[in-house]
């Protein structure tokens, strides 16, 4: 973990280390190896092999990541971390990686139609038009990530961020102008912390479902032509960004940005001999 203090600007609540020793160097980085990270996780997985032309797997996890100290890797958003160095247990808190429950479910199915099949299999155009046809398809479906409310102009003087304070019951009113209620929150008084809690706050949850069809052409014995055609985020279902978490700010709650991609569709064919 890496911390940045600012000597130079001493707050007139305590004192800022070095000041006296140092006064003109304009600040001081520093790395500790006190962040700590906790994992809790139920997963159960459901697979069926391939057989009858069908085959699926099913994901779902229930877990909580709790942690001290942001992750590199990204997620959610932390706000100013830490608020107060000297106190990093304070810090304790849902992590920004932290995705309470999460399903994941895959399948392939070969329709039953054509040569070689249950129905249809005589062979001839019927085959050519109704036979060789495979679906696919892949849902992902996660609850929000975790971020913190954070202070549009910080109060503590000591060169960091700062938290606002929860002076009202904190709501979700769920929709694009305001996903979280920034009234909930106020300005602490100059040279004090907020009493706001890191990673307090959700943000949307994401669902995402590709799909594709392959067709297979038999043109010899050795030789097939497959047709495919794929599409991902098929339904085009938004995957929305972060709300504004700047309390202050006139847009606090607000969301404005995506994640992820709309709907791609992609074709293709290739020759197997």
């Amino acid at each position: 973990m890496s911390i940045s203090r600012s000597p130079e600007r001493p707050p007139p609540t305590f004192a800022v280390p070095f000041f006296a020793l140092v006064p003109n160097v304009s600040g001081v980085n520093y790395f500790t190896t006190n962040g700590l990270s906790e994992y809790y996780a139920f997963q159960f997985t459901a697979n069926k092999r391939f057989s009858r032309g069908l085959s699926f797997l099913i994901g779902y996890t229930w877990a909580h990541a709790i942690d001290n100290v942001p992750l590199e890797f990204g997620g959610g958003a932390a706000g100013p971390l830490p608020q107060d160095p000297r106190f990093l247990n304070n810090e304790r808190a849902d992590s920004i990686i932290d995705i309470r429950q999460r399903l994941t479910s895959t399948f392939l199915w070969e329709l039953p139609f054509g040569k070689g099949k249950k129905w249809l299999n005589h062979g001839g155009p019927v085959d050519w038009i109704l036979g060789g046809w495979q679906y696919n398809g892949l849902l992902a479906t996660q609850t929000g990530l975790a971020f913190s409310p954070v202070l549009q102009t910080s109060t503590t003087n000591t060169g960091t961020g700062s938290r606002p304070d929860v002076i009202g019951q904190v709501t979700y009113p769920g929709t694009l102008q305001q996903w979280f209620t920034p009234a909930a929150y106020g300005i602490p008084a100059a040279y004090t912390y907020g009493n706001a809690g890191r990673d307090t706050l959700r943000g949307p949850g994401r669902t995402n479902f590709d799909m594709s069809i392959f067709k297979a052409f038999t043109l010899h014995e050795q030789t097939r032509l497959e047709f495919r055609a794929e599409a991902f985020n098929v339904f085009n279902h938004p995957q929305f960004g972060l709300p504004n978490p700047n309390i202050g700010n006139a847009q606090a709650g607000t969301i404005t940005s995506t994640v992820g991609n709309p709907r791609q569709l992609q074709m293709g064919a290739r020759i197997q001999f």
